[in-house]
């Protein structure tokens, strides 16, 4: 194109995940926090989002949290932290009683969650 385009008129998606790169590239060396990680992307681009939160992720040296009660985003998540061994964990959080307790899916045990369709969220 000849002119610069205006970033709203791609959508919600692209501004959601231009918003999560963005919020990347700050919080290099630290943290990052991602709540509803799918608010406004198709289901059909989420790994390729996943994709590009954990190749940042590993290169700007950031840890990333991200929520999400979407079956999709888990599924697209699953299949991106397989390509990047040892970098991504699920964390199911769930109550009893006052207490919060925290179950860890490493890839291998969220690979068999996705493939069985196993509750996660």
């Amino acid at each position: 194109m000849r002119r610069p385009v205006p970033l709203r008129s791609y959508g919600d998606g692209v501004n959601r995940l231009f918003g999560i790169v963005l919020s990347q590239v700050n919080a290099q060396d630290g943290l990052l926090l991602i709540d509803e990680f799918e608010n406004g992307m198709h289901y059909s681009i989420q790994r390729d989002a996943w994709r590009i939160v954990f190749d940042l992720a590993k290169r700007l040296d950031i840890q990333v949290v991200a929520t999400s009660h979407s079956w999709d985003t888990i599924e697209a998540f699953q299949h991106v932290a397989n390509e990047h061994t040892e970098d991504g964990v699920l964390i199911r959080l769930s109550r009893r009683g006052d207490e919060i307790i925290p179950t860890l899916f490493r890839e291998d045990e969220l690979a068999i969650a996705t493939r069985d369709r196993i509750e996660v969220r």
